[in-house]
């Protein structure tokens, strides 16, 4: 039973397709479920409502957005089990404002992902100001902590993505990520293994093996991704995924269902 909860649409601006292509890609890849989870409306940087126009959408869409994958799945009930879900910003201090904020909605689940660090994209091509590779990852693995402890996700997206842009730390194993994960087991939640690492060129996906390795050993849940922006690439690395996960000692995954937690052998995939 394979699983792809990472994928976008063109309502964040920086994808293209509509839903329906996407879940028409999973049903020809023979998924069990497909989960769509655009950018949600971006909260931290002011009071305009699209203040990123090419990073997610506008606040104004979001109920339309909420429709839309409800039409969706009823439009593939049958064929394939579409998920109802969402990719949310978290940042250092909105605890509150993002845990209130989902609570109400009817999703299978949140993916929390660490993009910002206060108004520094973590995907911007340098560094701010005055900032070192090691500060910053400290401060993102701080974040990450928080995102876990905050009760407003289900599953944490691409763990490692400060090194996208080369600025992760050359640090290995330390012990502030070891604490990291020991917190993000202790919360419950689950991570993801995003597969548009190898097709972004890093050569592998996120988070690294040596930090999948980690997260399995403190029993850290895990479930799968696409990180999809185009519907050609749902599903995509998912053989190599599930090898991965095997490799570094899973025996399963997770799926999710209004925001509960399903455990899925590994065998049989």
């Amino acid at each position: 039973m394979l699983v792809d909860y990472h994928t976008h649409h063109h309502r964040c601006g920086h994808a293209t397709g509509q839903m329906a292509e996407y879940v028409e890609t999973a049903v020809a890849a023979g998924l069990s479920e497909i989960g769509l989870s655009d950018h949600s409306p971006i909260y931290h940087l002011g009071p305009d409502p699209h203040v990123r126009p090419g990073t997610a959408m506008s606040q104004h869409e979001f109920a339309a957005y909420l429709r839309e994958m409800d039409e969706v799945r009823e439009q593939f009930a049958g064929r394939i089990q579409v998920r109802l879900g969402v990719e949310s910003d978290y940042v250092l201090g909105w605890d509150e404002h993002y845990r209130e904020l989902w609570r109400p909605h009817p999703l299978d689940y949140v993916i929390g992902s660490v993009h910002w660090l206060g108004e520094w994209n973590i995907f911007s091509p340098s560094l701010p100001e005055g900032r070192s590779p090691a500060d910053i990852y400290q401060e993102y693995l701080h974040t990450t902590q928080a995102a876990a402890r905050s009760g407003a996700y289900d599953i944490l997206g691409h763990l490692d993505a400060l090194k996208t842009r080369g600025h992760l730390a050359e640090l290995g194993i330390t012990p502030l990520l070891e604490e990291t994960v020991r917190v993000i087991a202790e919360s419950g939640v689950a991570i993801e293994l995003n597969t548009s690492g190898w097709r972004k060129g890093l050569g592998e996906p996120y988070p690294s093996e040596a930090w999948l390795a980690l997260c399995c050993h403190h029993g850290v849940p895990v479930t799968l991704g696409s990180d999809a922006h185009r519907p050609q690439d749902v599903g995509a690395g998912f053989a190599e995924a599930v090898a991965l996960l095997k490799r570094v000692g899973y025996k399963s995954i997770v799926r999710f269902e209004l925001r509960q937690q399903f455990e899925v052998p590994l065998g049989g995939i």
